[in-house]
């Protein structure tokens, strides 16, 4: 049984007819409220159409409970089930990569820890784990999830982003941090912070900021080694009768540097908040329709995900 649904992403090879998405099949606590915990699982999808997508199995991945059993936290923390898939395809070799969050929970101390872990092969059907390609990095952050695939610099390595976390003055914050990817499998190297959220004054992602897709140039061309990223940011907490409560989440744009690994420039305000939204307005996936249309879905208070249509120019007009 899936409570909540989130985190569409599909297959990029062909006409999109398939895809994965994140399944939450239990949640303890309120998720506007710092300390819940969900158990997820990732799931194929039937695309019947851009806007028609259809929720189908438990997506198989040969090898995973292995991968997982042989990770160092298994001993002492509950692992809480595959999260934020992402989908990317070798165009040269044809390989699919598959990548996901690998949440850990301390059956002691309660603290998370994450892996970005990796599956590839022929297809969805025929996907084998392989090591995380990254792990955390005890007393620095909790690790990594949520990646944007970069294009390659002209060094012949990606400079990716991920969402991490950095403390600062006892405030928890989400940043943008690079994954430096020698190749699409693994291992790779943290980088700097791209972007973090006390370096702005924008208020919409005041508290955390996390890597949605990077466009394509055949979309939104801002020049060479340069791509509009969708950004999704969550204002600062705050406090409702004395308990910390998350502020909302939306999405915002920004410009990345790939050849640096350095994010440039920022929305001030946020471009997409669902009007049916509560808190949470979260994107993980854009798809082009036509030299200047695109679709860009996002998942709306984890109940479902929403196709919103972009045209070229709309989008350039928020641009600096």
């Amino acid at each position: 049984r899936c409570e909540h649904i989130m985190a569409l992403h599909f297959d990029p090879r062909g006409d999109y007819e398939e895809g994965i998405a994140r399944c939450v099949v239990s949640r303890t606590g309120d998720v506007e409220e710092p300390g819940f915990i969900d158990r997820s699982r990732i799931h194929a999808v039937d695309v019947r159409s851009p806007y028609d997508v259809e929720l189908g199995p438990e997506l198989d991945i040969a090898g995973s409970q292995a991968v997982v059993e042989d990770l160092a936290e298994s001993d002492r923390c509950n692992f809480l089930g595959f999260e934020d898939p992402n989908l990317w395809c070798d165009r040269e070799s044809g390989v699919l990569h598959f990548y996901c969050t690998v949440p850990f929970l301390d059956r002691n101390a309660g603290e998370i820890s994450v892996y970005l872990g990796h599956a590839e092969g022929p297809g969805l059907d025929s996907l084998r784990m392989t090591a995380p390609v990254l792990e955390p990095e005890p007393d620095v952050h909790q690790g990594a999830k949520e990646v944007a695939i970069a294009p390659p610099s002209s060094e012949g390595g990606r400079y990716n982003l991920v969402e991490s976390n950095d403390v600062v003055d006892d405030t928890w914050y989400s940043v943008l941090r690079t994954a430096v990817a020698p190749d699409l499998t693994g291992p790779w190297e943290y980088g700097e912070v791209a972007l973090h959220p006390r370096d702005h004054s924008y208020d919409w992602f005041a508290g955390h900021a996390s890597p949605g897709p990077l466009l394509p140039p055949e979309f939104v061309d801002v020049g060479e080694s340069r791509r509009v990223g969708l950004l999704n940011g969550r204002e600062a907490e705050r406090r409702e009768g004395g308990a910390p409560t998350f502020g909302s989440f939306t999405v915002g744009l920004s410009v990345y540097d790939f050849e640096r690994g350095t994010v440039e420039w920022v929305s001030p305000e946020p471009v997409i908040e669902d009007p049916a939204a509560e808190t949470i307005t979260f994107a993980s996936a854009y798809r082009l329709l036509g030299p200047e249309t695109g679709l860009i879905y996002a998942h709306v208070d984890d109940s479902f995900v929403r196709a919103y249509r972009v045209d070229t120019a709309a989008l350039e007009s928020y641009l600096p």
